[in-house]
């Protein structure tokens, strides 16, 4: 019996915090994070051999997907396609399903290092058709639609089209709509 009222009372106070956690203000989330650089290798999704490794890439959760997982789908921002007679792409998941997605790639000739900010201007970002895969080119990634929008930038280290693999570092800002890619401290 104590604890029903216990639940009564933190109920609304459940709501109320995760009312706050749709908001559109850049300093929802973790407030000061640290750039942790990660390696990713991705294998096109359209070739037989790869099936069982990983081709797409979740920027929220900073994780690859194996496409054909059952539960896979929705739950990652863009795929490696082609390779397979085709330029190896970046792949938004708005490409693959017919429904509105926020998933979305834009090309920069800066540096790595160079690159302080994502767009935040929505037509900026390719969402529904693949992006050539380009050295010397750094891509800033936004993530798919939901509670809130996350963004990282990409740099490649390896693109072998023979092989229809794709190996990059990785930074991304685990804070809800805030478009900054370098933490605040640095």
């Amino acid at each position: 019996m104590r604890f029903h009222g216990f639940r009564r009372s933190i109920v609304p106070a459940l709501f109320v915090f995760a009312l706050g956690a749709c908001n559109d203000e850049p300093d929802f989330g973790f407030g000061d994070w640290d750039a942790q650089l990660d390696t990713v290798t991705l294998y096109s999704v359209d070739r037989d051999e790869y099936q069982g490794l990983p081709s797409a890439y979740d920027i929220r959760f900073t994780r690859t997907y194996r496409v054909e997982d059952p539960g896979s789908t929705g739950n990652w921002d863009f795929a490696l396609t082609g390779g397979d007679g085709g330029p190896l792409s970046l792949t938004p998941i708005g490409a693959f399903f017919d429904v509105e997605n926020d998933a979305g790639l834009v090309l920069s000739d800066d540096t790595f290092e160079e690159i302080e900010n994502a767009p935040s201007a929505s037509d900026a970002y390719t969402t529904d058709e693949p992006v050539v895969i380009e050295e010397d080119v750094v891509y800033i990634v936004r993530s798919r639609s939901g509670s809130c929008l996350q963004f990282a930038k990409l740099e490649p280290i390896e693109i072998d089209q023979d092989a229809g693999t794709f190996t990059f570092h990785v930074t991304a800002n685990p804070n809800c709509n805030d478009t900054a890619l370098v933490p605040p401290e640095d």
